[in-house]
């Protein structure tokens, strides 16, 4: 594909690149590059939760952000955890490290599989059932009251398939005659879809009572469905879909999903947002087309192929080419900055060459991290957009919803300070931590930079193949090389340390382009 190409690949489709990911890539075609990685093993949480990290489950996202050789299986994961949101922030799994790493891993593992594959594991997820209430849902019981729980009904279509209104191929709104939105689904089908979801509740173990088991609270396994629970009364769903009376959970279950699955808007629903999580805040109705077209056939008659969505997305003329149009590109997700610096710099702790834990206050420095949300829409909403002429354009900007003076100015700092954390390629650390944290300081190796450092343009030119392809500005190339010449060239380290500080902490790195 070419230096160029698999630069931009790298940049769009990886939680950062590295100059031998890089030169590998430059050498396949796309096709190489996407069987490898879908064939790589998925690298996961739970084994070093329960093992080497002691159960330190955002440590386990880091080392595998960084060191999984699964780099397209990463990046989609991260992506989809931020459409299928769980998070810490609830008292029912916020202190089970496993039970997150196992819903994590379950993202990781059907990243490049089928998106109905997905949906149902997602489904029937503990996690999912505790954070959106419907662990333990009750069939309704007019006696008494009770209601069946809506929450997860409800945002099973608003938010992880079909979206709040009827849409194009193209992921533009249809508009009704008076020239509005048209909702995708009423109240009714939220109460009709939230009664599919009763009787599921914890995993029954072998020889265990159904009363146990419903009352149990398994947060690993795939929850059970409890007959005695589940409403078995006659039920239309979103698009007019019927439901016989006499259904089981699991019977019930499969035609909801299967209709929420095959409903035309959620091919263009999910591909949008995954070329905004990718690629480009604002993708063209055209873009959008294309992908989605490839999510309801992969080519073989296969619909919901997450690898074929994958590929299209990465390989489609607006994500190869640089983009130039009016609202093309998107804000960098901090976490994707300090990957992105930490495997380019192949980093690990000053304590040893092998990275044992990586951990980081990414809420503090950054206003985000990996299943940390505050609310169920994630850190930021797809149709975002920041007040101004951005707005005014009519463009939205998803990432700008955590951007504030603060984050700002505390992303910059996080950035430059690990950039000054590094050895050199004769084992001289220089580190900007001081005391006890220095021992699992994270260091950034620069042995493999310091043969470009000697003429400041190249080390420059390959410092912009990693971290911004084909985008930095001509007076930005040259103000860093004129910088980077006046650094003594016996010290290289310290050319590679400083232009990287500095490419890093600027404006036009900042956008993905």
């Amino acid at each position: 594909m070419g230096t160029a190409a698999a630069a931009r690949l790298l940049m769009q489709g990886t939680m950062g690149t590295t100059l031998p990911d890089l030169s590998s890539a430059a050498s396949e075609s796309y096709s190489t590059w996407f069987n490898a990685q879908a064939a790589a093993v998925p690298s996961l949480e739970l084994p070093l939760v329960t093992t080497t990290l002691n159960a330190d489950r955002l440590s386990a996202w880091w080392y595998n952000a960084v060191n999984g050789q699964d780099q397209l299986r990463q990046r989609m994961a991260f992506a989809l955890s931020e459409i299928f949101v769980v998070s810490n922030n609830n008292n029912a799994i916020g202190n089970h490290a496993q039970a997150l790493a196992t819903y994590y891993d379950l993202l990781t593992t059907n990243a490049l599989g089928n998106f109905r594959t997905l949906l149902g594991a997602v489904a029937t997820s503990p996690v999912m059932g505790e954070y959106l209430t419907y662990f333990r849902n009750e069939l309704p019981n007019p006696a008494t009251g009770v209601q069946a729980d809506e929450n997860f009904a409800r945002e099973v279509m608003q938010l992880f398939t079909i979206g709040l209104w009827q849409l194009n191929p193209d992921g533009t709104q249809k508009l009704d005659n008076s020239g509005s939105p048209i909702p995708t689904y009423d109240q009714a089908d939220v109460t009709n879809l939230a009664e599919v979801f009763t009787g599921w509740s914890s995993h029954q173990a072998t020889g265990q009572s159904a009363a146990a088991g419903w009352g149990g609270n398994d947060l690993l396994d795939p929850m059970t469905c409890y007959p005695a629970h589940h409403d078995t009364s006659a039920k239309t769903i979103v698009g007019g879909v019927s439901i016989p009376a006499g259904g089981t959970c699991q019977t019930e279950l499969v035609i909801a999903l299967n209709t929420l699955f095959n409903h035309p808007n959620t091919g263009p629903f999910i591909s949008k947002q995954l070329i905004q999580r990718l690629v480009t805040s604002n993708p063209s109705p055209a873009y959008v087309a294309r992908v989605a077209a490839v999510f309801a056939n992969d080519g073989q008659g296969v619909r919901g192929d997450l690898l074929a969505v994958a590929q299209a997305i990465l390989t489609d003329p607006e994500a190869v080419t640089l983009g130039t149009a009016a609202g093309s590109g998107k804000l960098r997700e901090p976490v994707l900055r300090l990957t992105g610096l930490w495997r380019a710099f192949a980093a690990s702790e000053s304590s040893g060459s092998v990275v044992d834990k990586i951990g980081y206050d990414a809420i503090s420095a950054f206003g985000e991290d990996a299943l940390d949300s505050p609310t169920v829409f994630n850190f930021f909403a797809p149709t975002y957009q920041r007040a101004g002429p951005l707005a005014s354009a009519g463009l939205v900007t998803p990432e700008f919803q955590i951007t504030n003076e603060n984050t700002v100015v505390l992303t910059a700092n996080a950035l430059q300070l690990q950039a000054y954390n590094f050895i050199d390629s004769h084992g001289v650390i220089s580190t900007a931590t001081t005391g006890a944290a220095a021992s699992s300081t994270m260091l950034l190796h620069t042995a493999s930079w310091e043969a470009y450092a000697s003429n400041a343009a190249t080390l420059v030119s390959q410092l912009e193949l990693v971290f911004m392809p084909g985008q930095m500005p001509t007076a930005m190339n040259a103000t860093l090389v004129n910088y980077v010449s006046a650094i003594p060239a016996t010290t290289p380290a310290n050319r590679v340390i400083e232009a990287a500080s500095l490419l890093l902490s600027s404006p036009q790195y900042s956008v993905q382009r």
